[in-house]
């Protein structure tokens, strides 16, 4: 019998390449072939999330650190992401980006300093189970909160170039993996605010506000039980 430390791992977003293209997965994390290319939309997301990471964290130790602080570390980070080569699309460029990002933060950081971090950048690892039947699938979820607010709140932070609607919500299977995980965890059902950073012209936040029902618990394990014994098997076909 494995013990929990043995059982294989899963995250929403490997699930979320199985589903998209098992041949990728194979690609990805069984052959480790590496991707073609990065793009700069991915290393403006990674630098935002480093910054606000660290937003958060002085927050959640009783400090307020001034948005140009803020800035500055997404700046730094934003050059070592270049640093490693990206790819920009025809209507980008290093110093738009750059502004973007920056304009970004600025604007987060004055939406959000007075909201109560209860803590940043939690893992989790809870076990597969359907929650109606008890039936335990031998496979683990894996993941990470960006952060946990006070009020059984998590939030997930997105840097995007268009708003989501309902129906892009509803299909988001990060949040079923927040949500089952949470409830594995405390007992209790989360509140979930999808964070949206616009780079619109005019920079700009929206906040969404997310309910995943505990009868969807069962559809999502049975899901990612479905996608593990699928890679188990080597089934990658394009």
């Amino acid at each position: 019998m494995e013990t929990d430390t043995e059982l294989p791992r899963y995250s929403a977003s490997r699930v979320n390449t199985y589903l998209d293209c098992p041949r990728k997965w194979g690609f990805r994390y069984v052959e480790h072939v590496p991707p073609e290319s990065r793009s700069a939309a991915m290393a403006l997301g990674r630098a935002v999330h480093s910054a606000l990471e660290h937003f958060h964290l002085e927050l959640l130790d009783g400090q307020k650190p001034e948005p140009k602080d803020v800035i500055q570390i997404f700046t730094a980070d934003f050059e070592a992401e270049l640093d490693d080569g990206v790819d920009f699309k025809s209507n980008e460029s290093a110093n738009l980006l750059r502004r973007q990002g920056a304009d970004l933060v600025f604007e987060y950081v004055k939406a959000y300093a007075d909201r109560a971090v209860a803590a940043v950048e939690v893992p989790f690892t809870v076990p597969l189970a359907d929650p109606e039947t008890g039936e335990l699938f031998p496979y683990l979820l894996h993941g990470w909160f960006d952060v946990l607010w006070d009020g059984d709140q998590i939030g997930e932070i997105k840097t995007s170039a268009r708003r989501f609607d309902e129906g892009t919500l509803a299909r988001k299977l990060q949040l079923h993996a927040y949500a089952y995980a949470y409830r594995q965890l405390h007992g209790r059902d989360p509140i979930i605010k999808v964070v949206q950073l616009l780079k619109n012209r005019r920079p700009e936040i929206a906040e969404h506000e997310v309910h995943r029902a505990v009868g969807d618990d069962a559809w999502f394990v049975h899901l990612v039980a479905a996608v593990a014994r699928g890679i188990e098997a080597g089934s990658f076909p394009p």
